[in-house]
């Protein structure tokens, strides 16, 4: 691609990021539910928008390392809803099922996009170090304490306080398996696409 060509692009690809992950939020206090402004895809949208405008791959990376696996784990139930009608694991039954919110619905089309559109922004940026795993850690150790603290339960915003799916962990405390689970999705993706 030539530069004039990249620039424009990663400038509207980053405008677009950022001005999505904004009316996300704005949205969630409009509705007056502001807990979900705490929603990891939505920080993730405006994080990576910042990371692309700036041409600051790292940020965009320690986006990716955080959302990908979840991301996909959505694209999977989307696309079972799509084809059978019907849930796999109840993660996107709320798309489905609750047809009026017509800019959630589009915002959380993200989910589709978001990681494929940002590993080819940090390729045409290009890629100068390979910790960023390392703010993906401490940003997700903020967000766990910030929705704990700061939100209801009954919200469950990010799966912190029990499982999203109809997943039984035995006796490991649901905390725990948050976090390893967390921490060991980040470290499979950065060691994927850190090889690639």
């Amino acid at each position: 691609m030539k530069t004039k060509n990249k620039t424009i692009f990663l400038n509207l690809l980053g405008a677009y990021f950022l001005l999505l992950g904004i009316t996300a939020i704005i949205s969630s206090l409009y509705k007056q539910t502001p807990s979900q402004i705490f929603y990891i895809c939505y920080i993730g949208m405006v994080l990576i928008g910042v990371g692309i405008l700036t041409r600051r791959s790292f940020i965009i990376l320690s986006q990716i390392y955080i959302l990908a696996i979840p991301l996909l784990i959505w694209d999977i139930d989307f696309i079972h809803w799509i084809i059978f009608n019907s849930p796999l694991w109840g993660i996107t039954d709320y798309f489905f099922l609750n047809l009026s919110a017509t800019l959630d619905r589009f915002v959380s089309l993200q989910h589709l996009y978001t990681i494929p559109l940002s590993i080819y922004a940090v390729k045409l940026i290009g890629m100068k170090r390979k910790d960023a795993w390392k703010w993906s850690f401490i940003q997700l150790i903020i967000v766990f304490l910030v929705v704990t603290n700061f939100s209801a339960s009954k919200l469950n915003i990010n799966c912190v306080f029990y499982s999203c799916t109809n997943t039984n962990y035995g006796f490991l405390p649901y905390v725990l398996v948050w976090f390893l689970a967390s921490f060991g999705m980040i470290i499979v993706t950065s060691l994927i696409l850190n090889h690639f």
